[in-house]
């Protein structure tokens, strides 16, 4: 069994089976990657607190039989969205990640991708309170000209599908 080591940024947590977590990621080694986290919601679990979203953390990875990945260990380095949150930055990081998620087809490495997601998250934690919607809007722009579209939104419709937040 392979075990890997890198920095990533927790886009969304699902809970599956009793006790275990499924975690997705965006890593600066790997892309995007779909990991799992045994017993992480039992109470004496260890690696809950620093599997928060929207935190940036140091992980390491151990693939398995069919190719799953899961979490070993885990070490918070930053929590982006941090303590003194309003419920208007919390949706705003959750439409992000969504977005993030739905455009990031698989694993590949992409260094200026990495640094576009954690410059964007800062930012939007700068933004505050004030209004959103216009740098959600730049977010998507910025987002789908990195991955080559230009900042069209028709193109990357016809090429990655028709998507209701695009």
């Amino acid at each position: 069994m392979a075990t890997y080591q890198t920095s990533a940024f927790v886009l969304k947590r699902e809970d599956i089976f009793e006790a275990d977590r499924l975690y997705y990621l965006y890593t600066e080694d790997f892309g995007k990657i779909r990991t799992i986290a045994g017993s992480v919601r039992k109470n004496s679990a260890k690696l809950t607190g620093h599997l928060e979203p929207f935190s940036l953390i140091w992980v390491e990875l151990m693939a398995k039989k069919g190719g799953d990945l899961f979490i070993t260990t885990a070490l918070s380095e930053i929590n982006i969205l941090g303590g003194n949150t309003s419920p208007n930055q919390i949706a705003l990081f959750t439409k992000m990640s969504d977005f993030i998620l739905k455009m990031l087809r698989g694993q590949e490495k992409d260094e200026a991708m990495w640094n576009f997601i954690i410059e964007s998250f800062w930012a939007a934690k700068k933004l505050g309170v004030g209004p959103s919607d216009k740098f959600l809007s730049e977010f998507k722009s910025g987002f789908i000209k990195l991955m080559g579209f230009g900042a069209d939104f028709e193109e990357a419709k016809y090429y990655l599908g028709d998507f209701d937040m695009l």
